[in-house]
């Protein structure tokens, strides 16, 4: 459903849809002036894989919204919300493994020191990133965007947060890769994981898609970022480091160890570091 004018909740007549695996609603008129709840018909299809409620208005999930235990997708981005809602957790959806939440701001602000304006939307209520921090520990998660929102403050170390931490046992496995030497296939152990990451937590250990730019995060970059496993997919100048505008407090978003290039990554994991002689 794409391009349409309402002030309701979604349609009652979409439990109808009993046979359907992925359902999309996309582009409400002047979504960004509306304050809107999915409402319960949604919640009837508990056989959906795939939902996508985007630029809709909505600033709440109805609480049957955890009925949906079979979604694997789940886009709520260009909506109004001022946090990011408390029932999307690991429990209430064990199948999701893709979450996108990006662009939630009702307006551009930059400075929001210098802005008083409320009900901006872009989880501006998200004080101290607990609900961030939440969705941080939510291991099956393979996707993971929350860009262009209004987060603010300091990336969690999740140091101290009781998840699992990286093993020296891990660590020590390796993996056999093939290189080609004057013309010959030869087989060598590669330690794939470096010694680096020991004792640190798992974050988002699946995750092949991370995104949180465009928000007012500040302070350093934690170490499970800068030496996570996945970061080179991750396409960190990009979709990581780049922040914009300004705090409530009026900070200048942007971190203060952001590296100059990805030379160090590649130095512990000396595997990923692209050779011309290297063959899958």
């Amino acid at each position: 459903f794409f391009i349409f004018n309402t002030k309701e909740p979604l349609p009652y007549e979409v439990q109808n849809l009993t046979a359907a695996e992925e359902i999309v609603f996309f582009s409400n008129a002047n979504q960004f002036l509306k304050s809107l709840d999915t409402g319960e018909a949604i919640t009837k299809l508990t056989q959906l894989k795939r939902l996508t409620i985007g630029a809709y208005g909505l600033t709440s999930l109805h609480p049957d919204f955890k009925n949906l235990k079979n979604l694997e997708y789940l886009d709520l981005s260009s909506n109004c919300f001022q946090n990011i809602p408390d029932i999307l957790t690991a429990e209430n959806f064990p199948n999701l493994h893709s979450l996108v939440m990006s662009a939630n701001q009702r307006n551009t602000i930059y400075d929001l020191s210098n802005d008083i304006r409320e009900n901006i939307g872009g989880f501006i209520e998200d004080t101290g990133l607990k609900r961030f921090k939440d969705l941080l520990k939510w291991n099956k998660l393979d996707t993971l965007r929350l860009s262009v929102n209004y987060l603010q403050g300091e990336i969690p170390d999740m140091m101290d947060e009781g998840l699992p931490v990286w093993t020296f046992e891990e660590l020590k496995d390796s993996i056999a890769v093939k290189t080609v030497v004057d013309g010959k296939t030869v087989w060598k152990e590669a330690t794939e994981l470096p010694e680096k990451l020991q004792n640190l937590p798992k974050v988002l250990p699946n995750a092949k898609f991370f995104a949180v730019n465009f928000n007012r995060l500040t302070g350093k970059v934690p170490d499970w970022i800068l030496y996570h496993p996945h970061l080179d997919f991750w396409t960190p100048y990009s979709l990581i480091f780049s922040q914009e505008g300004k705090t409530r407090d009026g900070v200048s978003a942007g971190f203060t160890n952001e590296p100059v290039s990805l030379d160090y990554y590649y130095e512990h994991y000396v595997n990923k570091k692209w050779n011309p002689n290297k063959t899958n």
